[in-house]
């Protein structure tokens, strides 16, 4: 069972599933064409990611991962103001049939100015709206310098994603 990650292209997917798996940064330039695994170990688990690339050409295969996955990691640009619709749209689009699947938001790229606070996001990607029997989590995080350890929200994203994905085993 796999762990499926998806957002718009130049959200940060890339660089926060290297900073996952290496618990340091590196930060990704190239958007992924296509699919991309990566296997993140904890001390608990062995978790296998896939994420599939954002661009608008892709996301026609994001619904048929979705039934095979533990559970969804959505990322999106926190500094991206005028596509958090879309992201919003296409989140609302993927989970509607799906109820239970639990859900974690990254709002990603925290650290550049302008960037939406964990509130503005929240009300963005109208998380209210998403019910209430789904497990779902939002998460500020960024990706700082190349080579540096991974930041304490970042640790605290893994953990979880680890926790959420032996409970749905």
């Amino acid at each position: 069972k796999q762990i499926l990650v998806l957002g718009l292209d130049g959200a940060g997917k890339t660089s926060v599933l290297h900073s996952l798996a290496t618990n340091h940064i590196k930060r990704s330039v190239a958007p992924t064409e296509g699919f991309h695994a990566v296997c993140v170990s904890t001390e608990e688990s062995q978790m296998e990611f896939l994420e599939i690339g954002g661009s608008e050409s892709l996301r026609s295969y994001w619904k048929m991962y979705l039934p095979k996955v533990l559970l969804l990691v959505y990322v999106v640009d926190s500094a991206d103001h005028a596509r958090l619709p879309v992201a919003k749209q296409l989140l609302h689009q993927l989970i509607q049939n799906n109820s239970t699947l639990p859900v974690v938001v990254l709002a990603n790229k925290q650290d550049l100015e302008g960037a939406y606070c964990i509130t503005d996001i929240h009300d963005a990607l109208a998380l209210s709206d998403i019910g209430d029997k789904r497990k779902m989590f939002l998460i500020g995080t960024h990706v700082a310098e190349d080579g540096s350890e991974i930041s304490s929200s970042l640790k605290d994203a893994k953990e979880l994603i680890a926790q959420l994905a032996l409970d749905a085993q």
